[in-house]
Formats: C-alpha cells, structure tokens, sequence
C-alpha cells in the first residue's frame, strides 16, 4: 500500500514538518504573529467572503480554515514553544502524538493562493448555469446566469418569475452556483 511521505525529498536535511495548529475562536492572526516572532514558519490560507450588511454588500476578509492554520515545526525544538504560546489550543495528531501534513497538501493550498495568501475558489461560471440568490430581497429565488456585467463584480441573470423570464442585474457575491 502506498503512503504519501510528508517529508519534502528535495530538503531531507529539514526535519521541520507541516503540522495542523489548533487556534482559539478567532485567534488566527494572533497566533501567526506570535508564532512569527518565534522564527516559526506559518501559513494561513485567506478567503475573501462578501456579506450582506445594513443594505450594502461588504467585503471580508476570513481565514480558510476557520480556528486552524499551518506551521512548520520541528517537534524536538519548536513543540513546547508552540503549544504554549498565546491563542493556541493544541497541535493536532492522533492520540497524544501530532500528525505531520504533507508537504504536497501545503504546496496544493499555495499554488491556489494569491497575494497575500488569499485563495480563490469561485469557480467562473458560464452562461447557462444554474444559480441561487443568496441574500438580498431575491434571496432564495433561482435562475440562469447569462454574463459578467463589469470588474466591479455585478452579473446580469435571468429569473423566472410567475412565468416570464426577467433579466436581473446583482452583485457576483449575491449568487451561488447550483447543479
């Protein structure tokens, strides 16, 4: 049966691994820093979240993973200073041992992240595809998305509605894609 080696085989002198680190609600960026200042390797994969907010679409920026991030740790040197530093609930692993991540997950995460670690994961969509109004005074209604209408995020869709097709123009942000 064939495992996947967490171990980089272009650094085999680097015995510092990925490891899952557990943070408390919220703590993500303090941890980071904290970590940082350690010298210890993080990585906490972004995503930017649009939210419906007194009328106005804002933008957000979240953690990925919420309430997790990445370090790069050599566990004889680098365990303790972790699971004690500030905002860290623990390091995660089986039992009582931490389980390293593969290096080829980390790299698969980075590859989709952009500046600043932000990752994309809309998919683009085409026209013809089915989507969903998520928020907004059409929440819950469905349509066809038909074209982008500008950079600025806003889309134009048909939905059907007591049996005629209406054209309808909303932020990217308020639609999800459906099967």
């Amino acid at each position: 049966m064939d495992s996947i080696d967490p171990i980089d085989p272009i650094n085999r002198n680097d015995s510092r691994l990925w490891y899952v680190i557990q943070t408390k609600p919220g703590d993500e960026g303090r941890v980071k820093t904290n970590l940082l200042n350690q010298d210890v390797e993080t990585f906490l994969p972004l995503l930017e979240a649009y939210q419906y907010c007194s009328g106005k679409m804002v933008q957000r920026i979240k953690p990925l993973f919420p309430n997790y991030l990445f370090a790069k740790l050599d566990l004889e040197t680098h365990y303790y200073k972790v699971k004690w530093t500030r905002g860290v609930n623990k390091i995660l692993g089986g039992g009582n041992e931490p389980v390293p991540v593969s290096e080829k997950v980390i790299d698969l995460i980075k590859e989709r992240a952009g500046k600043d670690d932000l990752v994309k994961l809309e998919g683009e969509l085409k026209e013809g595809d089915g989507v969903q109004v998520t928020s907004g005074p059409l929440k819950h209604l469905r349509g066809i998305f038909q074209k982008m209408m500008s950079g600025r995020g806003r889309v134009k869709i048909l939905l059907s509605l007591i049996g005629v097709d209406v054209p309808v123009q909303i932020s990217r942000w308020q639609i999800k894609k459906v099967a």
